[in-house]
């Protein structure tokens, strides 16, 4: 993600969480951004959110929907291979 996008970064549980603005508010108040959860500087998910919503509630929402997926991924265990590949 491009760093002028970026809103907010805070780590949690030694991941790395940033959120970001997809692209200008919309006339119509329509907002697009993203999450980008990284560990050990590794991409392993983004969450995407849209709609007519300012920028604070977008950022909190994002806020805790990724706190809410890395103690969920936190919570199984992760031995093996998955071959899923890298973000």
């Amino acid at each position: 993600m491009d760093d002028d996008r970026e809103v907010k970064r805070f780590g949690y549980e030694g991941w790395d969480i940033r959120i970001c603005l997809d692209g200008p508010v919309a006339g119509d108040g329509q907002l697009s951004a993203q999450a980008e959860l990284s560990l050990a500087g590794a991409g392993k998910c983004r969450i995407s959110l849209s709609g007519r919503i300012d920028i604070d509630t977008a950022c909190d929402t994002l806020e805790r929907k990724a706190k809410a997926w890395v103690d969920d991924w936190k919570s199984r265990e992760h031995s093996g291979g998955t071959h899923f590949a890298e973000l």
